[in-house]
């Protein structure tokens, strides 16, 4: 199996299957009720995972302050679901830092995100916004971007925010200028604005860079796996951040790990 490979005219049943993903689902399982109804074998065994979970945090994080770092983790809710890319790296970083009780550096960390993430954006797809009535002079000759309104309006207008990431986006500036800049109605300190910030970027992620999903972007009714429809692939965002990491498939194909080495043929 080849990640990323381009189509050729023998492929036009074949579509593309995001592969490289990144997601992180031990909150989820940790969020799970066990219902008193259910069977004995069954209840032990989430109690187990559940169990399992909670000691591998513990010692990822440490065991001093253990439940609070657990109660800091499990408010942050599940990692997002994204492309793998270099922001996945970053996200993990910024969400040990708030498990950790490292409420600055956390929110700090996720607003430079979201400021990383729109110029990654911009930079990748501005050749093919080139005529777009969105795309200024600055965008064009600029190799990097601080103004958040500026690049938040760019990136709505080509499409590739919709206007509920676009607010998202807002309320992540305007965390990273009170904590920046220093706003004396804020405490950077804190534990809530933190969080606020961590999901907010979360959001973010998972909106532009989720490797599943249904129409426009991806075919409907797939059970088990997302394809990306036809027509999508000439979308910029797709073309440009989403099929390098997937591979071209055809309808019969199976997945399964490598011998002897990480990945997946």
């Amino acid at each position: 199996m080849t990640v990323g490979a381009a189509r050729t005219e023998k492929d036009e049943c074949r579509r593309y299957r995001p592969i490289e993903v990144s997601f992180d689902t031990r909150n989820a399982l940790l969020d799970q009720e066990i219902g008193e109804d259910w069977e004995s074998a069954l209840q032990e065994q989430w109690r187990s995972n559940q169990a399992n979970v909670r000691m591998g945090l513990l010692a990822e994080h440490g065991t001093i302050d253990g439940e609070t770092k657990i109660e800091n983790y499990r408010a942050m809710g599940p990692a997002p679901w994204s492309i793998a890319i270099e922001h996945n790296r970053l996200m993990r970083q910024i969400r040990s830092a708030f498990t950790q009780g490292d409420f600055y550096p956390a929110l700090v960390g996720a607003c430079a995100l979201g400021e990383r993430v729109f110029n990654q954006l911009i930079l990748a797809l501005r050749e093919d916004y080139a005529a777009h009535p969105a795309t200024t002079k600055r965008v064009r000759r600029q190799d990097t971007f601080t103004n958040w309104e500026a690049a938040i309006d760019v990136l709505e207008g080509w499409g590739v925010l919709d206007g509920d990431l676009a607010g998202t986006y807002m309320t992540l500036k305007d965390l990273r200028h009170a904590s920046v800049h220093y706003d004396l109605n804020v405490d950077s300190g804190d534990r809530e604005p933190a969080l606020q910030a961590v999901l907010q970027v979360q959001r973010l992620i998972e909106g532009v860079f989720t490797p599943h999903g249904g129409p426009p972007r991806f075919i409907p009714e797939v059970s088990g796996a997302s394809f990306f429809a036809r027509e999508a692939e000439a979308i910029p965002l797709v073309k440009r951040i989403f099929l390098p990491r997937c591979a071209l498939l055809s309808p019969a194909h199976r997945i399964y790990p490598s011998q002897g080495s990480a990945g997946w043929e």
